[in-house]
């Protein structure tokens, strides 16, 4: 019947798998969840798929489960070649890996065994995932067991998912796979009989079809010797070869699914006969494209069984031997070796730990931190191997492992188990608790009684670190600033310095001495990122966006390029930086990247944060369901954590949504909580300014509206700055509008949009094209408002502000004006699309978009082609004119 070997049936999955390919060929990336359980069949299945999906090329990994702890270890599979650097987060390799699949063309990725996958790995895909909208990449991802986690859970339920369980064959399909694995004779019955005791599961079918006869099957009595018998099946074949064949396929088990014939030959000893038989009885096959060099087991199912067979004591030699084989896996092998406490091994795996901390490399060093703490005997020794190993986890922002190790936490007293306690509160949002237990440790260390042997030397630096992002977060200015300059002037360890300038340069901008953080930053001579970080996010709230986009992108370049990035929030910010700068699309994506980052690590305390940065473009897309859902985890985060920054970030996001959907009422409501709470005297720190005032200006209360615009700006440490003026003098209009000053409220637009335009904010500057064009038809200038109407509509659904789209129609509506409605084609475009549109409005060549939009050429020219396409036009000459007329 012309089936390949190991695979039958699986129409209806075919069938789905190739519309979701056909869908990627229209240029939209999908992911497909494959689960079901070991010998089910999704490897058969995937290769079927695959050689049937015509032109794409192929990009092929899989999970170990004795490197799962390994970080990166399945992303350097899927990106041979490069320098994957296990310090980088998930969410900076991914922008790497996602630019690599973008210009392989059409492509498809699969992960198998994804459950033994590094998280670092998984993490990063999904990541990816998200960040190749438009692009043509199909990401197929196999697993047993359960769901890999809930990030993978909410992208396989998107719009962009797909979940494909496998269950068993029905009995008519066990025939054709009898057929397929060299057994014709399977007759219905026998089937039937296959059916009922194995369920269909064609790994335990294929066994028992090796070892039984075709009679026994259909005309035999009592049970068929599975899924028990699988394991004997396996340990039969096994057993049947030669004393050399057992001890190849031993030592690969050892190595791994997958290995190398040197390194199994070093092992075993064994030759080529040996690899030969393993082969022939379907142990062992050989990994396509590696001309025989490298072997794999035909399934894990069967890795594991002789794995886990072998003698505790063969096993333990056998991972010694391969420790001696030197490479990156050495030391994983002597852990695995070891057999219970070992003092020498733990100094070991500690002192490769140290290494990578010297350089910097503190993911890496965080799960050697852990080996050796998990082989450290009770005693002195690894109550400080505690301490160390859960102040690095903590770091990297693994809270997770930390968790486990809670017990044997809580039991430790002194200054040092308090800071790391403290840390632990902060990071899953306890800012109370953190407090209370760092403000303990600090009175502890420097009373003298609190200190203990090992402790870091500079352990003052990290507790005043840790209490003045605490003050920043609950705006207590003055503990900010005397905990940020005492924690500067005693930090000695790089990675701890480079953090006390971070939270000092915040605070002081925060406290509005932005030019103040910005002057201490140019003298620092450090080049770490957490600097970069401090810089970039004071650029965007001193109004200099396109220094805030350089910062904040070379912090992303350099992290995809392997260095350790602490402050994770930056890529939020950098999302934050692109919808000032109308750049939609692109703020969507980051944000949501940064949110992928904060959940995977479970860092509670930047929830706040991160949803609110990711409402403001979503809202202003009119995408109201995923705007309303970061509002409100935003704002449940917000109250659980308590801190007045996050309170206020959440505020600022429900006001988003109201200010979107033209709703008063809410945007009062938001107002009022916003400024009960907004801890910054920086203005900048929000875009939205005069909430309140512009919220009863709205609403037709004129005197209560100039009260509330008063007091906001009398208030401001720099009342000066450019985007809040923007705000505040838009608000000036409005209240002129409701009093019924045209003259007035005209006066006041026309510098807003100045000011705008000067800033570099379109959003905005449509948003006072929108209310200029209100006043103007208030006051008889028909013709005038509708140009001014016009200008707006054009410019926000350039770009993709369809909320705001809609808020004109309804305003021109209004007024008595008739507006047509957007372009279809420009309605078409996708969000990628429109953001190199309004670049290239802009004038910029396609190598400044792609530095812009952190894309590649050929990124930018695909985009491109797509628009040309769809306006129907050929030169960019024909595009901006097309762009400027309705």
């Amino acid at each position: 019947m012309g089936e390949e070997a190991g695979f039958a049936g699986r129409e209806r999955e075919l069938a789905a798998l190739r519309q979701v390919w056909a869908a990627v060929g229209g240029g939209e990336v999908r992911v497909v969840g494959l689960a079901g359980i070991a010998g089910i069949g999704k490897t058969a299945l995937v290769r079927r798929f695959l050689r049937t999906a015509g032109a794409g090329t192929v990009v092929t990994a899989s999970g170990d489960e004795e490197e799962a702890e390994l970080p990166w270890g399945v992303l350097a599979q899927l990106m041979p070649g490069a320098a994957v650097d296990g310090s980088a987060s998930p969410v900076y390799l991914a922008q790497a890996l996602a630019e690599r699949l973008r210009e392989a063309g059409r492509v498809i990725v699969v992960i198998d065994d994804a459950q033994w996958a590094d998280r670092l790995s998984l993490a990063a895909v999904r990541l990816a995932a998200r960040r190749l909208a438009g692009a043509p990449v199909l990401v197929i991802v196999s697993h047993q067991g359960a769901e890999l986690d809930d990030g993978w859970r909410r992208l396989l339920d998107s719009d962009r998912g797909l979940r494909l369980e496998l269950a068993g064959l029905p009995a008519g399909d066990l025939v054709r796979l009898a057929v397929a694995c060299g057994h014709p004779g399977l007759s219905p019955a026998g089937a039937a009989r296959l059916h009922e005791h194995t369920g269909g599961h064609p790994l335990h079918v294929r066994h028992l079809l090796d070892e039984l006869p075709l009679h026994a099957i259909a005309f035999g009595h009592g049970s068929l010797p599975a899924p028990r018998g699988l394991a004997a099946a396996v340990r039969s074949r096994l057993a049947g070869c030669r004393a050399a064949t057992r001890d190849l396929v031993a030592a690969g088990a050892v190595i791994g699914r997958r290995f190398s014939m040197a390194q199994v030959r070093a092992l075993s000893g064994a030759g080529q006969d040996a690899v030969t038989e393993a082969i022939e009885a379907r142990l062992l096959e050989e990994i396509p494209g590696s001309l025989g060099q490298d072997l794999a087991f035909t399934s894990t199912l069967v890795r594991d069984l002789v794995y886990h067979d072998l003698d505790r004591t063969r096993r333990r030699r056998l991972h010694l031997l391969a420790a001696r084989l030197g490479g990156s896996g050495q030391v994983w092998h002597r852990i695995a070796a070891a057999d219970g406490p070992d003092s020498r091994l733990a100094g070991d795996v500690e002192a490769a730990a140290a290494g990578q901390l010297a350089q910097g490399q503190l993911l890496p060093a965080a799960v050697y931190l852990r080996h050796a703490l998990d082989l450290t005997p009770p005693g002195p020794v690894r109550r400080r191997r505690l301490l160390t190993t859960l102040e690095v986890l903590l770091v990297v922002g693994d809270a997770a492992t930390v968790a486990r190790y809670q017990g044997e936490l809580a039991g430790e007293s002194g200054a040092w188990p308090d800071y790391v306690a403290g840390y632990q509160f902060l990071l899953a949002g306890q800012v109370s608790e953190a407090k209370a237990r760092l403000d303990r440790a600090l009175v502890e260390l420097r009373s003298g009684s609190g200190e203990q042997p090992g402790q870091p030397v500079d352990l003052d630096a990290r507790i005043t670190t840790q209490l003045s992002l605490i003050a920043l977060l609950t705006s207590s200015y003055p503990e900010m600033i005397e905990y940020g300059a005492a924690a500067v002037a005693t930090a000695q360890d790089s990675w701890v310095a480079t953090f006390a300038w971070f939270t000092r340069a915040i605070g002081l901008a925060v406290a509005g001495n932005a030019s103040a953080a910005l002057a201490e930053l140019s003298t620092m001579e450090s080049s770490g990122l957490d600097i970069l970080v401090a810089r970039g996010w004071i650029r965007l709230w001193t109004d200099d966006l396109a220094g805030a986009r350089q910062d904040l992108g070379d912090v992303v370049d350099r992290a995809t390029r392997g260095e350790y990035l602490r402050i994770a929030q930056a890529i939020g910010y950098l999302g934050e930086v692109e919808y000032r700068q109308g750049e939609l699309a692109e703020a969507v994506l980051h944000t949501g990247l940064a949110i992928g980052d904060a959940e995977e690590n479970n860092r509670f305390w930047d929830y706040p944060l991160l949803h609110a940065l990711a409402t403001y473009p979503l809202a202003a897309q009119g995408e109201w369901e995923k705007a309303e859902a970061h509002a409100a985890t935003a704002t449940t985060w917000a109250r659980k954590v308590g801190a007045a920054s996050g309170l206020a970030y959440a505020a600022a996001s429900r006001a988003a949504v109201a200010q979107a959907r033209g709703d008063a009422a809410a945007l009062l409501a938001a107002a009022e909580e916003f400024e009960s709470v907004n801890p910054s005297r920086e203005p900048g720190t929000h875009l939205y300014g005069p909430l309140r005032a512009d919220a009863l200006a709205r609403l037709g209360r004129v005197a209560e509206a100039g009260s509330a615009l008063d007091g906001f700006t009398a208030g401001l440490a720099c009342p000066d700055r450019l985007s809040t003026q923007v705000a505040v003098t838009r608000v000036r209009g409005q209240i002129a509008a409701a009093a019924g000053d045209h003259g007035m409220a005209l006066g006041q637009c026309e510098r807003a949009l100045r000011l705008a335009r000067t800033v570099g904010l379109p959003l905005e500057a449509a948003r006072v094209e929108l209310l200029t064009g209100t006043c103007q038809a208030a006051a008889g200038h028909r013709a005038a408002a509708e140009r001014s109407l016009r200008a707006a509509l054009r410019q926000f659904t350039l770009l993709g502000a369809a909320a705001y789209v809609e808020l004109t129609m309804r305003a021109s509506e209004g007024v008595g004006l008739a507006l047509d409605a957007p372009p279809a084609a420009l309605k078409s475009l996708t969000r990628s699309e429109r953001a190199v549109v309004a670049l290239v409005r802009q004038g910029r060549s396609n190598r400044e978009i792609a530095t812009q939009l952190v894309l590649s050429m050929k990124t930018v020219e695909f985009h491109l082609t797509n628009v040309f396409r769809k306006l129907d036009v050929s030169t960019r000459v024909e595009l901006r004119r097309v762009l400027e007329v309705r």
